[in-house]
């Protein structure tokens, strides 16, 4: 597959761009603008540039505002007093919903690439949980950290989590 007729950042020429297996395998510049063949992406002499990137979002949490109260300080405080309250009803299947629904609304806005942080201190680790079958659907799309204070990494699943 090509991207043909692009213009990039900087750069006055049109050029075409040849994809294998959803990366850029090549990048030339054009003569002239061309015709698209079947396969091609036509990006019609418009800029290409790469994804916009979530770099800190909680897909845990997302979608609760005012669920059971609103955070009428603004403040970090009363927002964890509020996510506190709110953790009593967290359940998998909400928190994934959630989680998917706003993982819609990233990709329709162009972000391509999504990186969450999970509260990981309710016992029963629910949104953990939750975030790993949304990993599992969400694909190359969301990476998962965890933080502790000893060490930040990301969190992939293991080879068994994959199928």
């Amino acid at each position: 597959m090509k991207i043909i007729n692009a213009r990039l950042r900087h750069q006055e020429a049109l050029y075409t761009l040849d994809l294998q297996d959803g990366l850029i395998k090549s990048i030339t510049a054009q003569a002239a603008a061309q015709a698209a063949d079947a396969d091609d992406i036509d990006a019609e002499q418009k800029l290409v540039i790469p994804p916009f990137v979530e770099p800190h979002i909680h897909l845990d949490a997302t979608l609760t505002a005012g669920e059971p109260e609103w955070n009428m300080s603004g403040t970090l405080f009363e927002g964890i007093a509020r996510w506190s309250q709110r953790k009593a009803s967290v359940t998998v299947e909400d928190t994934c919903q959630r989680a998917l629904k706003t993982i819609g609304m990233l990709r329709d806005n162009g972000v391509q690439h999504v990186r969450t942080h999970i509260d990981v201190t309710d016992p029963s680790l629910t949104a953990l949980e939750a975030m790993l079958r949304v990993k599992k659907r969400g694909g190359p799309i969301l990476s998962i950290c965890r933080s502790s204070p000893s060490r930040r990494r990301a969190l992939s699943p293991s080879p068994a989590d994959a199928n």
